[in-house]
């Protein structure tokens, strides 16, 4: 009689813990909305990546920042050099921004230009006009023109 006793009493301690359990997690989910959670994932997920290369080292390594809705390469380009500290030259024409040097590097030195990538492909729109996406790898180089 006392083991059956023992196991009526475990089996309603378990049934308490359970119910105390079911209770508390549903408690805890009140105070985090799930709207909230896959907010919060995707904010940490909406980033650019950004890399300045003069062809003879890196002027910057892989600069990974927030990205924001409507940023092009251009912006993503000159919020950075500004934090490098920088020099960027660069000139406005009816069809975007050219840029005509980054640090040291000036266009038309032994016969390199800056030319841009946006996931390893090369851009054909100026840097202005170039909007990108969260996850983009950006790498602006110094290099011989293909043109």
């Amino acid at each position: 009689m006392k083991k059956i006793n023992i196991f009526i009493g475990i089996g309603i301690g378990l049934i308490i813990i359970t119910a105390v359990w079911g209770i508390l997690s549903d408690e805890i989910d009140q105070f985090v909305p799930e709207e909230l959670v896959k907010i919060s994932q995707e904010k940490a997920e909406k980033k650019v990546i950004l890399i300045i290369d003069d062809g003879e080292e890196l002027l910057s390594k892989a600069i990974e920042t927030e990205f924001k809705e409507g940023m092009t390469a251009f912006d993503l380009l000159s919020n950075e050099a500004e934090k490098l500290n920088l020099t960027l030259k660069f000139k406005t024409y009816d069809i975007g921004v050219f840029i005509e040097a980054i640090g040291n590097k000036e266009n038309g030195e032994d016969g390199k230009y800056w030319l841009y990538y946006i996931n390893g492909e090369m851009s054909q729109l100026a840097a202005d006009k170039q909007l990108l996406t969260h996850g983009d790898k950006v790498e602006f180089k110094f290099e011989k023109s293909p043109f």
